[in-house]
């Protein structure tokens, strides 16, 4: 309880120390349930028997005991259902949602009781946390899931009541829909809504299906089926559609897929409904078919601005402004037929602006503008809420002359603001709290699902808990706003905390208990332990949400021609400012003290505080704790711990592909520019290139969170046709990749996943390769247009094709990680050590250092490229060492190769 911070009424100590070793593992694979199960469930329940100070009572179910019944059966099976006995609670006045844990009886059952089935699963999951170290995280097939039956139960010595901190709970983006759930079925989302619950969320986003009811809408207004289709775009990117960003690009959208995401909308909603959660609706925002000027005469539409580089005919979408006269009588009609086809909780997205300016900056206009949006809304629903995102404050239009009359104009009690990027970018106090309007503390985190291990685990634990009780603040709620999820759950399961928090978290102290936790019985291995440490300091830090992702995903460029450069000369490196020693930039390489170099980067870590050397201590740490826990029985290597053991693998991988890509450049760099031949060494470097992309694919395929062939299969499952199953499969491949027709948004929302990585990736940098090295043989320069040509008719192939992937994994990966580790971390050769000495110039690569600074990854770059003779443990390879050219400088060591 002294560990979360918890806003208790009566405590009993901790339980950590008692919990027992694991004797049996849970086959989750032989409990899951289908609808009959759960049916028999609920007449149960009906039945369930409760005890009053020892005394056996029947206990009646209601609607939200069975709700929470159903998300222990759904999550850990329907067996376990038999452990509680749930019962409904009445807060106290001035509480949020409340649950209580109750002091044991002689039932043998945990009494748990909640003010909805949202606060019963919160006390559930707080129970199995703290007496059973259960987690509950992402993972495919329930891989996330760490659940062993402590032997025997341990009881609750004295009742806990624990309240939420803040009124609401938010849980996803308006982009999340797209990249994660775009495939998902009615038994992924019930999932998703049992985590959901088990984590308090009390207010989720629930925009599918909503173009079901758009379409229905403006049919009833006379709008054809054709008209409708040049409006919606495919299943993959409707989130942009919605937004007003792109029209018809990957269609169509067709009336059979429509209604099938609505009717699982329905069971979605009635799953959450039941739980006690507040679903928030799509609204309507004015982004609108083309065709309504032709079915409501008279109206006027203007075209929305080109974005995200798409042509006319994908972009320039038609947009209602909100102060014309048609725009709440139109709102009105959409609302109705909304509330009439899916119900209400009352509170309903809308975001006027997103990536985009409003016509005008007049005070007034924007009042209008805010009103009118708001008129629509009530007109059809009185007590309707309007929820937006503060994302369009960061456009410079905005300021306190643009935002606050345009917030004036809707009363506080009629809208909630998410301040949608807090952990980096926080608007409310920019803002005098969005001038009173309620906001919610949001964690963004992610965007377009791409992979690296990153977060701030200081900020998030702090930060909200102070913001909410900062003088004049109008907070009311945190929230998760990650672009796309099922990645670094560790910064999720914290943030999430912060919900039940009144006090700011002990960071170390909760990471020990969550390494428990996940791992179970090898949570206490001190090699894994360790690893967390080394992570929590080298990755989980960051100021903004995302660190290094490295290369690998990225289209490759041919390198440009240099001019005026001297080789020998080091232009990024200040011998006598040991702060700059080994900075780096993310897409460009510039002096540390350029004024562009705005980034935020550390001087020992490099990228934002990213600690390149301390990712791959904490592999070598969970490699070693991995293997001793399957050698000792402790733990079979599946679940969560191979999902980390992979992630962090992956990680230290693809920064060393970073660096063979800086050392491949260079080789050719030397050929382009100073005209020498470089050609054994382009080869050797491109070898190694093009060998570790293979096994970063190899490594991704041990586990099953890394597969592409899951989300391509996923995808395909909503096709009735061979030729729906080919456009389903071609909008999962595109959004991966090219994103649009011909690379717009290119690589944005990147996978390391297995296939992906082994046949896209592996062909883009094979293709870059092979025409650096053509170039450098045969002496001419490279034709880039040619080249960009050739790699973007190449990526359109890959996305038009519909080769399979595997969808089950390989083996365990403790046995490969260590031969990773072994061959990439290395050395061959051996090395002198000069303290505290540097050379000025001379380096491999003149324009950047390696990313890694390991120093054992050092060493095999060094052996690997037959120009190094040594290098700077700040990352610099040097083609010269001589004693002449060497300087002292504190804090920085020469490490020189023996011949």
């Amino acid at each position: 309880l002294q560990r979360h911070n918890y806003c208790v009424q009566a405590s009993q100590p901790n339980q950590r120390e008692s919990r027992t070793p694991v004797f049996w593992k849970i086959r989750m694979a032989e409990t899951r349930l289908g609808a009959s199960a759960l049916f028999l469930i609920m007449v149960c329940s009906c039945m369930a028997v409760g005890h009053v100070g020892g005394a056996r009572v029947r206990r009646q179910a209601t609607p939200a005991t069975t709700a929470a019944n159903k998300v222990i059966a759904t999550v850990f099976g329907e067996q376990y259902q038999t452990y509680f006995d749930l019962c409904d609670i009445k807060a106290n006045a001035g509480e949020n949602d409340t649950f209580e844990v109750r002091k044991s009886t002689n039932s043998g059952k945990v009494q748990i009781c909640g003010t909805n089935g949202v606060a019963i699963s919160k006390g559930v999951y707080w129970y199995l946390r703290e007496y059973w170290n259960v987690t509950v995280t992402w993972g495919f097939n329930f891989s996330g899931v760490n659940f062993k039956v402590p032997s025997p139960m341990p009881s609750v010595a004295e009742t806990v009541r624990v309240s939420s901190s803040v009124k609401w709970r938010y849980y996803m983006n308006v982009c999340t829909v797209s990249y994660s759930s775009a495939w998902w079925d009615l038994t992924r989302w019930e999932y998703e809504i049992a985590w959901m619950a088990l984590h308090g969320i009390n207010l989720p986003l629930s925009f599918t299906g909503q173009e079901y009811v758009i379409a229905e809408y403006y049919k009833s207004l006379g709008m054809t089926e054709e008209e409708l289709q040049a409006y919606f775009s495919g299943p993959a990117f409707l989130a942009w559609n919605r937004m007003g960003n792109i029209r018809g690009w990957a269609g169509p959208l067709t009336p059979d897929l429509r209604k099938a995401q609505f009717d699982l909308q329905l069971d979605s909603l009635k799953f959450m409904r039941a739980l006690g959660m507040t679903s928030v609706l799509s609204g309507f925002s004015g982004h609108v078919p083309a065709a309504l000027e032709r079915v409501v005469p008279g109206i006027k539409l203007t075209e929305s601005a080109g974005w995200g580089n798409f042509n006319a005919s994908y972009t320039r979408v038609r947009l209602l402004d909100p102060t014309d006269e048609h725009f709440v009588p139109l709102a009105k009609g959409f609302y109705k037929m909304q509330i009439q086809l899916m119900g209400t909780d009352h509170v309903y997205n809308v975001d006027t602006f997103n990536e985009m300016n409003p016509a005008s900056s007049d005070p007034g206009y924007l009042a209008n503008t805010s009103a009118a949006v708001f008129a629509g809304m009530r007109a059809a629903d009185p007590d309707a809420i309007w929820l937006m995102q503060g994302w369009l404050f960061l456009s410079g239009f905005w300021n306190e002359k643009t935002v606050k009359p345009y917030l004036d104009a809707v009363p506080n009690s009629g809208m909630i603001i998410l301040d949608l990027y807090t952990e980096a970018v926080p608007i409310w106090s920019r803002y005098e709290s969005y001038y009173g309007k309620p906001f919610v503390w949001c964690m963004l985190h992610n965007f377009g699902g791409r992979r690296s291990l990153c977060g701030n685990l200081t900020r998030i634990a702090t930060q909200p808990a102070h913001d909410r009780t900062a003088p004049g603040s109008s907070m009311v709620g945190i929230g998760l706003t990650p672009e796309a999820i099922e990645q670094n759950p560790v910064v999720y399961e914290m943030m999430l905390e912060t919900g039940w928090n009144t006090e700011a978290i002990d960071v170390p102290s909760w990471i020990t208990e969550y390494v428990y936790d996940r791992y179970g019985a090898a949570g206490s291995n001190a090699d894994l332990q360790a690893a967390w440490v080394q992570l929590t300091d080298a990755v989980y830090q960051s100021n903004f949400g995302q660190t290094f992702l490295g290369n690998l995903h990225r289209s490759p460029a041919i390198p440009t021609k240099k001019s005026g450069i001297n080789e020998h000369e080091d232009l990024y490196a200040e011998p006598n400012d040991p702060s700059t020693m080994g900075y780096m930039q993310h897409t460009s390489n510039r002096h540390p003290k350029h004024p562009y170099n705005n980034m935020g980067l550390h001087p020992k870590k490099g990228y934002g505080t990213y600690g390149f050397a301390g990712v791959t201590a904490a592999w070598r740490l969970m490699v070693s704790g991995a293997s001793m826990a399957a050698e000792s029985g402790t733990n079979a290597i599946g679940g969560p711990l191979s999902y980390d053991l992979v992630d962090v693998g992956r990680q230290v991988l693809v920064d060393a592909h970073a660096d063979l890509v800086v050392l491949a450049t260079a080789a050719f760099d030397r050929w382009n520019a100073f005209q020498k031949n470089s050609s054994a060494e382009l080869a050797t470097v491109g070898k190694a290139l093009i060998g570790i992309i293979e096994d970063i694919d190899t490594l991704l395929m041990t586990d099953t969170n890394y597969l592409l062939g899951h989300w391509l299969e996923t995808a395909k499952t909503w096709g009735t046709t061979d030729a729906a199953r080919r456009q389903m499969e071609a909008n999962a491949r595109y959004q991966i990749t090219l994103w649009g027709p011909s690379g717009q948004i290119n690589d944005y929302a990147e996978k390391h996943w297995s296939g992906l990585v082994g046949t896209y990736y592996h062909g883009r940098w094979s293709l870059w390769l092979d025409t650096l090295q053509t170039a450098v043989n045969t002496g001419t320069q490279v034709d880039t247009g040619k080249y960009g040509s050739t790699l973007l008719a190449w990526e359109q192939a890959w996305c038009q094709s519909n080769n399979t992937y595997p969808t089950t994994a390989t083996s365990v990966g403790v046995a490969l990680c260590q031969s990773l580790l072994q061959k990439y971390t290395k050395a061959t050769g051996s090395y002198t050590i000069a303290k505290d000495t540097v050379v000025n110039g001379f380096d491999v690569h003149p324009r950047s250092a390696l990313v890694s600074k390991d120093v054992e990854q050092l060493k095999w770059f060094c052996d690997l490229d037959p120009l190094c003779v040594g290098f700077i443990s700040t990352g610099y390879l040097k083609t010269a060492v001589d004693q002449a050219d060497r300087k002292t400088l504190a804090g920085c060591d020469l490490y020189v190769k023996e011949q």
